[in-house]
């Protein structure tokens, strides 16, 4: 829906969903070392020989054309019959996610830091700066990795832009143990002007962090961070994935991840808020 150079305007979590940014989203999972992304490629499709043939008829009933465009707006909750997607033709550009077969089946969970999206009404954290001590006597943050996940959560969706992680999901009767899974990253990189500072609350209100994060993020600083995400994608069938402003954007939003974890050292200690990968939170 979007040229590479678009700029999306309004709130954090304004536009449509964009396929790039899933794409880029994978990479830099990767290079960040957290591996909690599903696999991403983009692809260039033609609807009327890849998908129409094997569409379900519920699908099929959103096609349309429009002048010499194959068309269609999709089955969810926000699709709409006035906001189609349009190919080149029959062809569209877009990505392919790859899926976990039934048997590792997902459980969503509300994200403890998710926004209201009402006008005129803020959710807890964002007035109570305490907030992070209630998450703590929670569960599944009370105890093990949960808590930490949220954390890296947040500064990946800092990173990439994302203020619209409202909910999260990890593997099924897990009891918290098993790692946080980061479906649904198309929000992302739609503004490198903006830098949205409350995606970071969570790391912010907490002043934890894991090691292994903190020593990967300043690996990544000097501008490693932008060449590797841009020799990373430079294969996929899309390239390029992304504008030089967003890659140039994360660079600068590194630097202000690394100056958020400087303040809390700066106030708490490095052996509070540096702390090993299984956290117990005993020390809580």
């Amino acid at each position: 829906r979007y040229a590479r150079d678009y700029v999306v305007e309004g709130e954090p979590y304004a536009g449509y969903d964009r396929h790039n940014a899933e794409v880029a989203a994978f990479h830099l999972d990767r290079i960040l070392g957290f591996r909690r992304a599903p696999l991403v490629v983009g692809r260039f499709v033609n609807l009327r020989t890849e998908i129409k043939p094997v569409a379900t008829e519920q699908l099929l009933g959103t096609f349309m054309t429009v002048g010499n465009n194959t068309c269609f707006y999709g089955k969810c909750y926000y699709c709409r019959e006035t906001e189609p997607a349009c190919a080149d033709g029959d062809v569209m550009e877009g990505s392919v996610t790859l899926w976990l077969p039934d048997v590792w089946p997902l459980q969503k969970h509300r994200h403890p830091w998710g926004r209201t999206y009402r006008e005129g009404k803020l959710a807890r954290w964002e007035y109570d700066e305490s907030y992070c001590d209630a998450v703590k006597k929670t569960s599944p943050y009370d105890s093990g990795p949960r808590l930490l996940d949220i954390i890296d959560t947040a500064i990946f969706d800092y990173l990439i832009g994302n203020a619209d992680r409202h909910h999260y999901e990890s593997f099924q009767d897990d009891e918290g143990a098993s790692m946080l899974i980061l479906l649904d990253n198309a929000k992302s990189f739609g503004n490198p002007a903006l830098d949205e500072r409350s995606i970071l609350a969570p790391l912010y209100q907490c002043c934890i962090i894991r090691v292994s994060t903190w020593n990967r993020l300043n690996y990544l600083k000097n501008g490693v961070l932008k060449s590797a995400l841009k020799s990373a994608m430079s294969h996929d069938p899309i390239s390029p994935v992304l504008s030089d402003p967003h890659l140039d954007a994360l660079d600068q939003r590194l630097l202000s991840i690394l100056a958020t974890v400087k303040q809390c050292t700066d106030q708490f200690g490095p052996d509070i808020v540096l702390v090993e990968d299984r956290m117990t939170l005993s020390h809580l």
